[in-house]
């Protein structure tokens, strides 16, 4: 965008300075585990560039993003400063210019990483609202910022906290495997985003009819 500049309303100034916009809409996830593993931060918005010195900041340390386009900025998520079982807020912010930070409310949330010891049942029907429980440790929705979820293969569906030992998870609509293809994945997240590994006691089973 070419800004001008008039002092009477007639005589415009010919210097034609550039001026760029932007907007951020929002970031995702706004929580994540605190041993750095739960992937990236997703900045939405418009307007960005990359020669115009992005850069977010995560508990006052300013970094590069991993990728800027027009309509998103990638910020890493480094393992918090006090080790992988911390559980706290610190504050999160981008600047899409280099120069003036976009704070977001609230900042980012650490918690350590839930594991998932089993599955129960471990078969149910494709398609409905059957609930699956997941059992394991740290589980927990005592903070803002909490947005639990849960998925079996790449299907994914609502999770319910039921205490740090237990989740409940239903999804709808789930890939239905060949009788000669393994059992699918499930998984839980604190974040919707940062899902458990997998293990033999985490594999379920749709079934239903062709």
């Amino acid at each position: 965008m070419i800004v001008q500049v008039t002092q009477n309303g007639v005589d415009w100034d010919e210097h034609h300075f550039d001026y760029s916009y932007y907007s951020v809409h929002r970031a995702f996830p706004r929580s994540g585990p605190s041993d750095g593993k739960g992937g990236v931060i997703t900045v939405t918005g418009e307007g960005f560039k990359p020669a115009a010195g992005p850069k977010c900041r995560m508990n006052g340390t300013e970094s590069t993003p991993l990728s800027v386009t027009h309509d998103t900025i990638k910020c890493s998520i480094p393992p918090a400063e006090g080790g992988k079982d911390y559980y706290g807020n610190v504050d999160f912010a981008i600047t899409p210019n280099g120069a003036s930070w976009y704070p977001f409310d609230g900042g980012f949330q650490y918690y350590e990483q839930p594991s998932v010891e089993d599955i129960d049942p471990k078969m149910g029907p494709s398609d409905g609202t059957g609930i699956i429980n997941f059992y394991g440790d740290n589980f927990r929705a005592d903070y803002p910022l909490a947005e639990l979820g849960c998925k079996v293969g790449t299907a994914k569906g609502r999770a319910q906290y039921v205490n740090e030992r237990q989740v409940k998870c239903i999804v709808e609509n789930m890939p239905l495997p060949a009788e000669d293809q393994d059992a699918l994945p499930a998984s839980v997240s604190l974040n919707s985003y940062s899902y458990t590994i997998p293990t033999e006691k985490t594999m379920f089973r749709p079934y239903g009819i062709r």
